[in-house]
C-alpha cells in the first residue's frame, strides 16, 4: 500500500495480486464524512487481477473526514449541493486517466465502485466518460440528484447497483430510481437488493466481485 501525491486528488493504491502487464483498474470512492482508506477493507475480497486506487474526496470536514459534496436531511429527503458534486466529478476524472498513465492499466478495462455518497459519484463517473468496463453503486445516492444535464456520451458502463431495504440514511427509493433512470438512458443495469441498511456486508462483497470477475477480459 502507498499514498503516492501523483493524483489530483490523494490516495491509497494497492498493486495486484497476480501481476499482468496491462491490469484493469478498480477506482474505490468512499462515503460522506470518511476517506480513502475506508473501502480497502474489501480489498481482500476482489479479484486479484486489479490495480486498486482508492480516492480521497476533495472536500475535508474535519481531519480524516471528508466528502464530494454537501448534503443536508430533510423530511423530503437528502439535498445535494449540485455544485460541489460537479466540481468533485472533474477532479475525479482528472485522477482517473493519471492513474491510467501512472499505474499503466488498461484503459479499456477501467471499473468504479462507491459507496452512499461515493456511489453518487460512480454513477456521474459512469455518465461522463465512454471508457468505464463496469461501475457499481451501493447504497448510493441518486447520482440524478446531483446531475443538473443528461450526459451526453456513450452509455458504455455496465452497472450493478445494491442497496439494502432497511437502508436508514439512504432511501431505498434513491436505489430504486437509480435503477429506473440508468435504464432509461441505455445502461445495462443489474439491481439487487438485500435485508440489510447502510452498509457492506459479505453479501455485498459478493456481488461486486461477481460482478467484477464477470466482466474482466
Amino acid at each position: 500500500m502507498s499514498d503516492i501525491p501523483d493524483l489530483a486528488l490523494r490516495h491509497e493504491a494497492l498493486t495486484p495480486r497476480i501481476a499482468t502487464a496491462k491490469p484493469p483498474l478498480l477506482v474505490l470512492l468512499h462515503g460522506y464524512g470518511s476517506n480513502e482508506e475506508d473501502l480497502l477493507q474489501i480489498a481482500p475480497y476482489l479479484p486479484d487481477q486489479f490495480q486498486v486506487v482508492s480516492l480521497r474526496a476533495p472536500f475535508m470536514l474535519m481531519p480524516g473526514s471528508n466528502a464530494w459534496f454537501a448534503i443536508e436531511h430533510t423530511n423530503d429527503g437528502l439535498i445535494c449541493d449540485v455544485t460541489q458534486a460537479q466540481l468533485s466529478l472533474v477532479v475525479l476524472n482528472e485522477s482517473i486517466d493519471q492513474a491510467i498513465c501512472i499505474y499503466g492499466t488498461d484503459p479499456h478495462q477501467t471499473f468504479v465502485a462507491g459507496f452512499s455518497q461515493g456511489g453518487a459519484m460512480a454513477g456521474l463517473v459512469a455518465m461522463s466518460r465512454n471508457d468505464v468496463r463496469g461501475t457499481v453503486i451501493m447504497s448510493g445516492i441518486n447520482p440524478f440528484k446531483v446531475t443538473p444535464n443528461l450526459p451526453t456520451t456513450p452509455c458504455n458502463s455496465d452497472i450493478l447497483i445494491v442497496h439494502g431495504t432497511i437502508d436508514e440514511v439512504v432511501s431505498l427509493m434513491d436505489g430504486q430510481a437509480s435503477r429506473d433512470s440508468l435504464l432509461e438512458l441505455g445502461f445495462a443495469v443489474k439491481y439487487i437488493e438485500f435485508p440489510i441498511g447502510h452498509t457492506i456486508d459479505l453479501r455485498v462483497i459478493g456481488a461486486l466481485t461477481r460482478f467484477l470477475t464477470q466482466r474482466l477480459k
